[in-house]
């Protein structure tokens, strides 16, 4: 059995706090308002990955991505924008 300490954790200032560990495939923070980028709308589970990236990435630095199927050249898409 451990014995119980009452020591306190020490406090210190001026440590940098590290970047975020997560992904960032889609490059949502180079998005200035009004950009946008288009996928291949060729593998529904991608175009999912994407919509998912997108809401995530927008509730955790406040930007609003919004995405549509489009027709570009006769191909399908998914265009994602930086609305806000």
């Amino acid at each position: 059995m451990q014995e119980s300490t009452n020591e306190l954790p020490v406090i210190e200032r001026g440590i940098e706090l590290p970047k975020p560990n997560y992904k960032e495939k889609w490059n949502f923070h180079r998005l200035e308002v009004g950009d946008s980028f288009a996928i291949p709308f060729t593998d529904e589970r991608e175009v999912t990955r994407l919509r998912t990236s997108a809401s995530a990435h927008g509730q955790r630095h406040r930007a609003k991505i919004t995405t549509r199927t489009v027709y570009e050249e006769g191909v399908k898409k998914l265009r994602a924008w930086r609305v806000e």
